[in-house]
């Protein structure tokens, strides 16, 4: 009790105006809830007098050194969703006692329990889940108690929390991860400006790498988390010039909405009739249908800019120069690669899981997924395969499958799939496919021994990461003044690329994304706002 107190004390001191107990997962929380009290005594399970008592005294110390004036909050579970806890019936009454000590400022209500994977996904739903789920709970509480009421959980827009706080749910909404995709959404707000918002899509590429004690990163805002070097508001040029791009994904998107924002005069091509490169495919999953979103805002934010788009064309040399770009940017991403690591060569009779994923090819009756890259789309081809009532084996090398995909985006994959005849197999490689009659054998050893088996499929899958699609930068790179060549010191330090190789060249040419080499969404973006931030 005295380290929370001593802990809060700190707080004044430090210049805060108040404090939060959180008070869910945590010591608080398993004194009052049923599912991890088994005391007994005056701290005891038999009653919520006593389920309470530790925490209402941790609020009463705390209030006893901060003061009268400084804020102290609770952020708890009103309704634990699990058989044997915290009912919302109960929930409200804790709500109520809460206020009634005349100790606490506001209530911060979640529903949920963070247990697990599964549970934490509850609490904080990501992609495809359903949008500001808990919002009827968060008013009951308010309602019970006439405390502020916060309340924060996949409210995604203005739109929603606007009508939280309308209809009496809320008084203050919370938008983490709204805020980590645009933290100037109150001053647009304020300057009338919310369709300028970038959206939060609900990825959870953030959260993800938290939970993995990595960066707090925003898949579709490269300057989050970088503020010391990444800008969130571009600075216009001095002077204009004309910048060709060439692909109409997020890394040529977002190369044209910071070409744009600087002031540059901006023509894109793109072979396909859409913007989106892969991000539109990632989409043809329903429930990671929001991951347009990414492509939406760019292209309102260029069309805002006058970029000029040509779409349905395949740019080459002459498209490219015939504009007199000062600069051209490629970013015509990647292929499937086919490549089996162990025989250097294409893999015979195989499929790709883009394949599946667009519907290009129909999954048959027994399917292996073979997984070298651990991304999205051996899960996405799976789901797609088993939805259609496939038998599935997801194969990998690694010792886990799905590493990139990370702990919270891996629970609707898993959600979708256990319902399915699939299976997971771990630490064993493909080495070659074989023809065997109307079917496949797949020749499968392991990097842990000599061991090599051989197992018929219908259909075999490989998702083994992208291969640059890169001919037309290469065919660029003699018209160029650096020859291609970018200098790593200048990215780095945020200066302008000034290398020059070539005097009869007439423009300075660079490639982002997939183009490069195979990368994710937030890669390829950030491949685009460092370079292009300072042309």
């Amino acid at each position: 009790m005295a380290d929370f107190a001593d802990a809060a004390e700190r707080m004044p001191a430090g210049g805060m105006d108040g404090v939060e107990l959180q008070v869910y997962g945590h010591p608080l929380d398993q004194f009052w809830s049923p599912l991890s009290k088994d005391l007994e005594g005056p701290y005891g399970a038999d009653s919520l007098e006593n389920r309470l008592r530790f925490p209402l005294e941790v609020l009463a110390a705390i209030r006893n050194r901060v003061g009268g004036e400084f804020i102290v909050g609770f952020r708890y579970t009103a309704d634990e969703a699990q058989r044997g806890g915290i009912t919302e019936d109960e929930g409200v009454e804790i709500s109520k006692r809460l206020a009634a000590t005349g100790q606490v400022d506001f209530l911060n209500v979640i529903r949920g329990r963070i247990h697990t994977d599964p549970a934490m996904t509850d609490v904080i739903p990501v992609l495809g889940m359903r949008t500001a789920p808990h919002l009827d709970l968060a008013g009951r509480v308010r309602r019970a108690t006439g405390m502020p009421t916060f309340h924060a959980a996949r409210i995604p827009d203005v739109a929603t929390a606007r009508h939280a706080v309308r209809e009496g749910l809320l008084d203050m909404v919370g938008m983490t991860r709204a805020h980590m995709a645009d933290p100037h959404i109150v001053r647009k707000i304020v300057e009338g400006r919310e369709a300028d918002i970038r959206p939060r899509v609900g990825a959870t590429y953030c959260l993800d790498r938290i939970y993995q004690a990595g960066e707090a990163l925003c898949i579709h805002n490269a300057a989050t988390g970088r503020e010391l070097s990444m800008p969130h508001t571009i600075a216009p040029a001095s002077e204009r010039r004309r910048i060709v791009i060439v692909g109409a994904g997020p890394g040529g998107l977002e190369a044209a909405r910071v070409a744009s924002e600087r002031g540059r005069r901006v023509t894109v091509f793109e072979a396909q009739p859409d913007p989106g490169g892969q991000v539109r495919l990632t989409a043809r999953s329903p429930r990671r249908r929001d991951m347009l979103s990414i492509i939406d805002w760019r292209m309102a934010q260029c069309a805002a800019r006058d970029v000029e788009f040509h779409f349905g064309v395949w740019a080459g040399v002459e498209e490219v120069t015939a504009l007199e770009p000062d600069v051209a940017i490629v970013a015509t991403g990647g292929t499937p690669n086919t490549e089996l690591f162990e025989s250097g060569k294409d893999a015979p009779h195989v499929s790709t899981a883009w394949d599946l994923i667009a519907g290009d090819e129909k999954p048959a009756d027994r399917v292996l997924i073979y997984d070298e890259s651990g991304d999205h789309p051996a899960l996405q081809a799976a789901e797609v395969a088993a939805s259609a009532g496939a038998e599935v084996e997801i194969m990998t090398p690694d010792r886990t499958f799905a590493p990139e995909v990370m702990g919270m985006n891996l629970v609707p994959y898993m959600s979708a799939l256990q319902g399915g005849n699939v299976k997971f197999t771990v630490a064993r490689r493909l080495l070659n496919v074989e023809r065997s009659g109307n079917g496949l054998t797949a020749v499968i050893g392991t990097d842990y021994g000599g061991h090599v088996e051989r197992i018929e499929y219908d259909q075999v899958v490989l998702n083994y990461g992208t291969l640059p699609l890169a001919e037309l930068y290469f065919d660029l790179k003699p018209f160029s003044s650096n020859g291609g060549a970018v200098d790593h010191d200048a990215l780095i330090a945020g200066r302008p690329q000034a290398i020059s190789r070539n005097a009869d060249g007439a423009f300075k040419l660079f490639r982002v994304g997939d183009a490069v080499s195979a990368r994710n969404t937030h890669a390829a973006i950030y491949d685009a706002l460092r370079l292009v931030k300072d042309l």
